[in-house]
């Protein structure tokens, strides 16, 4: 005789769903009585359901055999496969319903001795008829179908079905993470070089302009006449007031000088210098608008800043960042850690209302201060150096700023209008042309503003003179035209206040400069350094 299967029913729905309840005996109550032994929730039947119970029961399986008969009680409504039923003899993988959009039960029979656990197609059947009868709407099924197939795999299956979908789905990690590296890996390259091409590619565009076409003339007039109007006329209205102040400017605007400069890179290994592809198309629109190799401009970065007249034998001080710009720039940084190596291309100053142009050099910068002292060809010229104040200053003091902030456009706002009439109609000229046009027009002069100092530390002076960038490595005078900190820093954060570096740190600098190159001088020259670079 035939061993008889195990016949089970599957909760696909309601408190219970996931459950699996082994059947027993001849004779098995559905209900939601204590003595039912199929139980359901009460809450869980639909109204018309609800009101046919008698005692709790719903129907009744009775063995028929192999297999289990179900009938349904009086009134009850069940439903097999989707039609309602009196009387049915269970086939294995009939689906029941108790009630119309009740509990939703699976009948199985499974071979005798073999453990009640479902195959994957079994999960799968089960989830998706319960999303199809538990759902109301397809989003609601979907939920249904997304979040119960992890869990009838999960917890209904073999466990060796189950560790075979671990040990899988361990592999399918392993495969997507080790793509993912790849992935990241590849992303971190192109990104590196990206990151090095957009880097100088800002760092060009952040610069001074290396021409200036008549549209840049006028729009710098018209954008900055306006700015600088208001520091220009409080500036004339307190030299026509205190003679103090007029006697300080005057007497040391002839010391200030006017800095331009021009730098690139050079391959660290090489020496060959970093040059434009030569393309119509704009560079920030290629892919690689800079080469090592070919017959394009070599990239110039340009940028203006200020200086004073320091020594008698032609040593000027300025900041660090003038001297020596690209440490300063995070785009330049970024430039050079990919294996490139700045060198100064062009560095020359400008007296004020004098048409020659001289060269300057590097000397040496402060580890411990934004200070540099710059070397300059002044030929037979006798330019009175400034006093650097021997005292501290002090909170209260007023102050006299000089410098050249925001470059050659506040020159081209400040001079006549004549004369930049004359300039637009001349056409486009470059960086160092517009220089030489200013300074042979007599319109190179530093523009002095005054403040009062708010702060003394040994390491900053702190003003509020107005400057902004361009301004940086003028000289911070008192009312007696010495020297009590060089210009470095704005910190609009504080009310547009600003920060020099104290004259003692400026002595310390000069006291310890080599002497001229050539004489056991380690310093070395822009010239040097650009013409070793080409």
């Amino acid at each position: 005789m035939n061993a008889r299967p195990t016949p089970v029913i599957v909760y696909l729905s309601g408190h219970l769903r996931g459950k699996t309840h082994r059947l027993w005996g001849e004779r098995l109550r559905i209900g939601t009585g204590g003595t039912a032994d199929i139980p359901v929730a009460l809450r869980e039947l639909p109204p018309r359901a609800e009101a046919a119970l008698r005692d709790g029961e719903l129907g009744v399986l009775t063995l028929r055999g192999q297999t289990y008969e179900l009938k349904a009680a009086p009134g009850a409504e069940l439903w097999v496969n989707g039609e309602r039923v009196e009387r049915k003899v269970l086939s294995s993988g009939d689906l029941i319903e108790v009630g119309e959009g009740g509990p939703v039960l699976r009948y199985r029979l499974y071979d005798a001795g073999v453990q009640p656990y479902k195959s994957m197609s079994e999960a799968f059947s089960d989830c998706r008829d319960c999303a199809r009868h538990g759902g109301t709407g397809l989003l609601q099924r979907m939920r249904i179908m997304l979040t119960g197939t992890p869990f009838e795999l999960a917890t209904q299956t073999s466990p060796r079905f189950r560790v075979n979908l671990v040990i899988a789905l361990v592999l399918v990690l392993l495969m997507m993470g080790a793509l993912t590296w790849r992935n990241i890996r590849l992303e971190r390259r192109l990104a590196d070089e990206h990151t090095r091409v957009a880097g100088l590619v800002e760092l060009l565009e952040s610069g001074e302009s290396g021409t200036f076409s008549v549209a840049d003339l006028a729009d710098a007039r018209s954008e900055l006449e306006d700015r600088l109007s208001d520091a220009v006329a409080r500036v004339e209205a307190l030299e026509s007031r205190l003679e103090s102040r007029e006697r300080v400017i005057s007497a040391t605007i002839p010391s200030v000088v006017f800095l331009q400069g021009a730098y690139g890179f050079i391959d660290a290994d090489s020496g060959r210098p970093l040059r434009y592809v030569v393309s119509d198309i704009p560079p920030q629109f290629l892919d690689e608008p800079f080469t090592l190799d070919g017959e394009g401009a070599i990239v110039e970065v340009y940028y203006t800043g200020t200086g004073f007249v320091a020594t008698d034998d032609g040593l000027l001080l300025t900041n660090r960042h003038v001297a020596l710009p690209w440490e300063f720039d995070e785009t330049a940084q970024l430039v050079i850690e990919q294996g490139y190596a700045p060198v100064m291309r062009r560095f020359r100053g400008y007296l004020s209302e004098e048409a020659e142009p001289f060269d300057v050099e590097h000397v040496v910068s402060s580890d411990v201060a934004d200070l540099a002292v710059l070397r300059c060809a002044l030929d037979e010229r006798r330019i009175p150096p400034l006093e650097l104040a021997a005292a501290a200053s002090r909170p209260g003091e007023e102050v006299i700023v000089l410098g050249y902030p925001t470059g050659m456009h506040a020159l081209v706002a400040r001079a006549d209008p004549s004369f930049v009439e004359d300039l637009i109609a001349g056409g486009s000229l470059d960086f160092w042309e517009l220089a030489e046009a200013l300074a042979s027009g007599g319109h190179i002069s530093p523009l002095a503003t005054v403040g009062v100092v708010g702060q003394v530390t040994s390491g900053s002076v702190v003003y509020d003179a107005e400057t902004t960038h361009g301004g940086s490595g003028g000289p911070v005078l008192d009312l007696e035209g010495e020297v009590i900190a060089v210009n470095a820093a704005v910190v609009p954060e504080f009310g547009g206040s600003n920060l020099g570096v104290p004259a003692s740190h400026a002595a310390r600098l000069l006291e310890m400069t080599t002497p001229p190159v050539g004489e056991n001088g380690p310093a070395e020259t822009a010239s040097e350094a650009a013409s070793g670079s080409d």
